[in-house]
């Protein structure tokens, strides 16, 4: 079997468990929308994708009719190893670090170790895309985001 098809059933059941999981939340009406309205979408969407990659796969001359095994070739998991880690981390220590800073060192590691940017880079980036979305959801919508140990 090749691995379009592989993946497109992969996807197809993603998404069903997608809409399973929205009815069981509720999926409300369309001026009251429930918690499972945006999974619903979601879910629809990533089946209508799985499809639509599923069909292709007949094509002739469609995409990459490779193997399975092809998928895995190449793949640096040293990289795939630090991500996992790193972002295991951050769901570890969110509530006691807070958002904030728990975010900054997530997202540093991606930038210095993964990416391997410059210093100046790996600092300024987070501390900017994290300024932007505390001064957002913070300041703005006045959401409650995770103030850690430290109060913030």
């Amino acid at each position: 079997m090749n691995a379009e098809r592989v993946s497109s059933i992969f996807w197809m059941l993603v998404g069903l468990i997608s809409l399973y999981g929205s009815f069981l939340l509720g999926l409300g009406t369309f001026r009251e929308p429930g918690s499972g309205f945006l999974p619903f979408l979601a879910g629809g969407f990533i089946c209508l994708m799985a499809i639509i990659v599923f069909l292709q796969s007949f094509i002739p001359g469609k995409g990459v009719q490779g193997k399975i095994a092809t998928l895995w070739a190449g793949v640096n998991w040293h990289r795939s190893f630090i991500i996992a880690i790193a972002i295991l981390g951050f769901i570890l220590v969110l509530e006691r670090l807070g958002f904030i800073i728990t975010s900054f060192l997530l997202m540093f590691i991606l930038f210095k170790v993964v990416e391997k940017l410059s210093w100046a880079k790996a600092i300024f980036i987070p501390g900017l895309v994290l300024g932007l979305t505390y001064l957002v959801f913070d300041v703005f919508l006045k959401t409650t985001l995770p103030k850690g140990f430290l109060g913030f």
